[in-house]
């Protein structure tokens, strides 16, 4: 893929499936652009301009015998199995593909991609000015609301230390700087995901090694986070957590994985959009559909409040296969680094890393955004140099006659 394309590609998705994503002006436009990057990188493949992709091509498998496990078990309406297979393949559409393709980027096209950041950067406050009301909660058709708009300057920021052409003080200032425009709307998740960006910017200056300075500020970072985040903890689970959707996802999380082993209740059941709005019979099953947010007609927005109760839906294996996706992760991580030691490209894997883990505790990994933060993990993961055609020197040629020479003198 040429790089300006995927500079298109990406200016129009900051705008239309990031920034202005409740406007709805183009619908669907996150899948659309998962199923693009994964279609186009098929038909590289088939077309032999790329080699085949094993991690590509499994994850086609395990997906779809997930899919087809699903219909077979009649977890949902085929509607409900179908609509929750495509939003929670997203990510994995888009990382894998692009691990494929490998969009040819120069130093020109990461120019173009740090001016779309300056200018997501002026239209993030530009929308805040313009709608600076109670923006806790997220409201369909107002732009930027609840958890979006601190989650996109973070995004916005590593993109542009990405695009950057050193990895120097100023630059991690200046990252720092447009991530701290979530600060207009900061959430606990918010906070616990700059302090890793902070102690990674400034005190990561080679790969992660189990020893005494990383495990002090391992333990420095995990109890800045916890004073963050604990009022929210309490909050839902201490305080009436039998009353609150998002603990007693999790607690009987455990119970559906216990009845439906190895692979889950399936599609379109458990804490997600699907299971909404073709209400799954879960709920009802377990007991779920006498909490407020979980009753039938008024799951508009609970019944998708975090992300990690979903691997009901895919059982303990699915939970291993989230885990070998993240070692396979690092690998790719390490290797680039051990590769290149583009320690600025490392700290980019390890800052959107740090942003799913933290993220996913809401339902980050089927919104929007994370199709933004796969496509910054890709870019953090290869270094395209363009292949340079060295022409063979002929050591046969005869000599040129000295007579040929006198006249070429004169």
């Amino acid at each position: 893929m040429g790089g300006t394309f995927f500079c298109i590609m990406t200016f129009v998705y900051m705008l239309f499936g990031v920034l202005f994503y409740e406007l709805r002006t183009v619908t669907y436009i996150d899948e659309a652009f998962s199923i693009t990057i994964a279609l186009y990188a098929c038909l590289a493949i088939f077309m032999r301009r790329i080699a085949l992709n094993k991690p590509l091509m499994i994850w086609f498998a395990i997906s779809f015998f997930y899919l087809i496990y699903s219909l077979v078990i009649e977890s949902n309406v085929p509607q409900a199995i179908v609509s929750d297979f495509i939003m929670q393949s997203k990510p994995y559409l888009v990382f894998f593909g692009l691990m494929c393709i490998k969009p040819r980027l120069s130093p020109h096209h990461y120019t173009i991609l740090q001016g779309i950041c300056w200018l997501s950067l002026f239209l993030i406050v530009a929308i805040y000015i313009y709608h600076p009301g109670d923006r806790v909660v997220a409201t369909h058709g107002v732009m930027l609301t609840g958890e979006a708009l601190s989650a996109v300057s973070i995004l916005v920021g590593a993109l542009f230390y990405l695009c950057s052409n050193f990895d120097r003080a100023d630059t991690r200032i200046l990252t720092l700087f447009i991530m701290c425009a979530g600060m207009l709307s900061p959430t606990s998740k918010y906070w616990a995901i700059l302090v890793c960006v902070f102690v990674i910017l400034f005190f990561v200056n080679r790969p992660l090694k189990f020893n005494l300075k990383y495990l002090l500020l391992g333990m420095c970072a995990v109890g800045a986070i916890i004073w963050f985040v604990k009022d929210e903890f309490i909050f839902y689970f201490v305080e009436d957590f039998e009353y609150n959707t998002r603990p007693m996802l999790y607690i009987k999380m455990w119970e559906v994985l216990a009845d439906y082993i190895p692979f889950g209740s399936g599609f379109g059941t458990y804490a997600n959009p699907a299971s909404m709005t073709w209400y799954s019979p879960i709920y009802e099953k377990y007991n779920l559909d006498v909490i407020w947010g979980l009753d039938e007609g008024n799951t508009e927005h609970f019944a998708a409040d975090a992300y990690y109760p979903i691997f009901a839906q895919f059982g303990y294996v699915g939970i291993a296969l989230f885990v070998i996706f993240f070692i396979y992760l690092f690998k790719q991580i390490n290797g680039f680094y051990n590769a290149t030691h583009d320690i600025k490209r490392y700290k980019t894997s390890l800052i959107i890393v740090a942003y799913i883990l933290i993220q996913a505790t809401s339902n980050a990994l089927a919104n929007e955004r994370i199709v933004l933060a796969m496509t910054i993990l890709v870019l953090s993961l290869y270094r395209y140099q363009p292949t340079q055609i060295v022409r063979p020197i002929n050591r046969f040629t005869p000599p040129i006659p000295k007579s040929y020479e006198n006249i070429a003198n004169k």
